[in-house]
C-alpha cells in the first residue's frame, strides 16, 4: 500500500482532530469568558444601584432626624418662653397686688416711728404725771376751786363779812379733797391717754406689720409659683427634646440597619454572581481540557494508523526477504506500486487481484 494512501487520511484526521480542539478549547473558554462577564456586569450593577439608593436613604434618614431635633427644639423653646411669660405675669401680677399694700405698711412703718419716738427716754410715754399737769388734763379743777371759795366768801359775807376760823379750815379741806379726788382722776385720765396712745400706735405698727408679711407671703408664693411654672415648663421641654432625640436616633439607626442590609445583600448578591462566573469560567477550562483530550485522541488515532501502516510494512520486508515464506503469500498485485489492471482503490477485488510473490 503506498505511504500517501495512509499517512494523507491520518493527517486529514489528526488535522481535523487539532481544528476541533482548538475551536472547541476557543468556544468552551469563550463561553465561560461570557458568563464570567456577564457576572461581573450584574454585580457592577448591583453596587452602582446600591451605591445610588444607600447615600439617599441616610440622607433622608438624617434630614428627618435633624428636621425632628429642630421642632423638638422649637417646641421645647417654646415650652420655655411660655412658662417664662406665665412665672413673669404671676410676678408682675403680685408686684401691682403689693402697691395696694403699700399705704398700710407705710402706716405701719410710721407708727412704728411713732411708738419708738413715744417710747424712747424721755419721750412722752415715759413722763410721770405732776400736779403741773392737772390743768392738762383737768380743766374744771381751777373752776371748782374758785367756785367753791366764792361760795364760802358769800356765805361768811352773808354772815358778817369776814370767814371764820371754821369757815376756813372748812375751804382749805375741801380744796385738799377736791385736789385729792381731782388729781386721781386726772392721772387715770393720763394713763388711759397714754395707754390709748400706746395701743393705737401698737395696732397700727401692727396692722402695718401684717400687710408687710402678707405683701412677703405674696412674693414668696409668687416665685414658688413662678418656679414651679419654670421647672414643670423645663421638664416638659427636656422631655420633648428626649422624645426628639430617641426619635432621630431610631432613624439613624433604623437607616444605618437597612443600609447595611443592603450592603449585606448586595454582598451576598455578589459573592453568588462572582461565583457562579467562576464556575463558567471553570466549566469553560473543563470543556477546554476536554476539547484538547478529544483532539488528541483523535491525533493518537490518526498516528496509531500509521504507525500501523509501517509495522505492517516492516512485516512485509521481512517476509518478502524470507524465501521459504514468499512462496506461499500472495499479495495484491498493486503491493508496493502494483496496480491491479483496471482497478484503482483497493475495495471490491477479485483473486485475479492477487498473484504468487
Amino acid at each position: 500500500m503506498p505511504l500517501a494512501a495512509v499517512a494523507i487520511p491520518s493527517a486529514i484526521s489528526a488535522g481535523s482532530s487539532i481544528i476541533g480542539a482548538v475551536k472547541g478549547v476557543r468556544s468552551a473558554r469563550k463561553a465561560g469568558d461570557i458568563q464570567s462577564q456577564a457576572a461581573q456586569q450584574e454585580a457592577a450593577k448591583f453596587w452602582d444601584t446600591l451605591g445610588k439608593y444607600n447615600p439617599q436613604i441616610g440622607a433622608s434618614a438624617e434630614q428627618a432626624a435633624t428636621d425632628v431635633l429642630g421642632a423638638a427644639g422649637k417646641a421645647g423653646e417654646g415650652v420655655l418662653g411660655a412658662t417664662g411669660a406665665a412665672a413673669a405675669g404671676v410676678r408682675g401680677a403680685t408686684t401691682e397686688a403689693n402697691r395696694y399694700l403699700d399705704p398700710y405698711r407705710q402706716a405701719g412703718t410710721e407708727a412704728t416711728e411713732s411708738l419708738r419716738e413715744f417710747m424712747a427716754p424721755g419721750g412722752a410715754g415715759t413722763k410721770a404725771f405732776t400736779a403741773d399737769m392737772m390743768g392738762a388734763y383737768d380743766p374744771g379743777y381751777q373752776f371748782r376751786m374758785q367756785e367753791a371759795a366764792k361760795a364760802l366768801q358769800a356765805g361768811a359775807a352773808a354772815r358778817g363779812g369776814a370767814l371764820g376760823g371754821g369757815a376756813s379750815k372748812a375751804l382749805a379741806n375741801y380744796q385738799q379733797n377736791l385736789a385729792s379726788a381731782e388729781y386721781g382722776a386726772a392721772f387715770d385720765r393720763f394713763q388711759r391717754q397714754q395707754e390709748t396712745r400706746y395701743n393705737r400706735l401698737s395696732d397700727l405698727m401692727k396692722f402695718g406689720g401684717g400687710m408687710a408679711e402678707r405683701a412677703g407671703a405674696n412674693l414668696i408664693g409668687a416665685e414658688t409659683y413662678a418656679g414651679n411654672i419654670g421647672t414643670r415648663g423645663a421638664e416638659y421641654a427636656g422631655d420633648i427634646g428626649m422624645r426628639g432625640a430617641e426619635w432621630a436616633g431610631g432613624a439613624r439607626t433604623r437607616a444605618d440597619e437597612v443600609m447595611a442590609q443592603n450592603a449585606m445583600g448586595t454582598q451576598r448578591s455578589t459573592s453568588d454572581l462572582l461565583t457562579g462566573g467562576a464556575a463558567a469560567r471553570a466549566a469553560g477550562e473543563v470543556g477546554a481540557g476536554n476539547a484538547w483530550q478529544t483532539g488528541l485522541a483523535g491525533i493518537g488515532n490518526a498516528a496509531q494508523q500509521v504507525g500501523g501502516y509501517f509495522q505492517d510494512k516492516e512485516l512485509l520486508d521481512r517476509i518478502l526477504k524470507n524465501p521459504a515464506l514468499s512462496s506461499q503469500v500472495k499479495i495484491p498485485a498493486w503491493t508496493y506500486g502494483g496496480r491491479a489492471p483496471g482497478r484503482r482503490g483497493t475495495f471490491g477485488l477479485s483473486s485475479e487481484d492477487y498473484r504468487p510473490l
